[in-house]
C-alpha cells in the first residue's frame, strides 16, 4: 500500500494548547514521520531578519491576505516534506485560513490524506500552561512573553471548518486527546 503513508496531520491551535506534545506521542507511534513547524524559522528570521518585525508576522495571521516571509518558508518546508511520501505533522499554530487552504492544496498536489486536529481549549488553561512551562521566549517576534501571545492571539483565530479536511477531531480538554491517539 504505497499510499497508506501518505497522511498530513495539520494541527490546529494557540501556544500551550498541546501542539507540540501530541506531535511527539505521534511520532513515538508512526515510523518515519516528519514534524514540521514554524518555530525554528522564526528563531532563525529573529537573528537574520531583525528589520522584519510586527508587519511581517501580521501578514499571515489573519491581519492581511499576504503571505509572510516566514509563511513562505514553512511551506517550501512542508512542499518538500511531501515530495518524499513519509507521513507528516505540523505541530504549528495554523491558526490562518488561507495557509490552510495552501496546504491542503499541496497535500491534493501530492494525493495526502489531510486530517485535522483543532485545540479549541480555554484560554485560562493556556494561559496558565504558559505561566508554568519554561520554554524559551527567543521564538516570540511581537509578544513580549506567551501570555501576551495567547491574548494577541485572540484577534487572529481563524477556527476550521471540519470540511477543510477529509478527517477531523476537536479537543476541548485533555481527556479528548485520548481520542485522537
Amino acid at each position: 500500500m504505497e499510499n497508506e503513508n501518505k497522511i498530513l496531520i495539520m494541527l490546529i491551535g494557540k501556544t500551550h494548547s498541546g501542539k507540540t506534545t501530541l506531535a511527539n506521542e505521534i511520532k513515538s507511534k508512526i515510523k518515519d514521520i516528519l514534524i514540521i513547524e514554524t518555530d525554528p524559522i522564526a528563531t532563525f528570521m529573529k537573528k537574520q531578519f531583525p528589520v522584519l518585525r510586527k508587519n511581517d508576522d501580521q501578514e499571515h495571521s489573519g491581519a492581511s491576505n499576504n503571505i509572510s516571509l516566514k509563511f513562505r518558508i514553512f511551506t517550501m518546508f512542508v512542499e518538500f516534506a511531501l515530495s518524499f511520501g513519509n507521513p507528516i505533522v505540523l505541530s504549528n499554530s495554523n491558526l490562518w485560513v488561507k495557509g490552510r487552504m495552501i496546504i491542503s492544496d499541496l497535500c491534493k498536489k501530492f494525493k495526502y490524506k489531510l486530517i485535522g486536529v483543532y485545540f479549541d481549549l480555554p484560554e485560562e488553561l493556556l494561559i496558565e500552561r504558559s505561566q508554568r512551562a519554561n520554554r524559551p521566549t527567543n521564538v516570540l517576534r511581537i509578544s513580549k512573553d506567551f501570555k501576551d501571545l495567547i491574548i494577541n492571539q485572540r484577534s487572529r483565530v481563524q477556527p476550521p471548518n471540519s470540511s477543510e479536511f477529509e478527517e477531523f477531531f476537536t479537543i476541548k480538554s485533555e481527556e479528548d486527546v485520548r481520542g485522537v491517539k
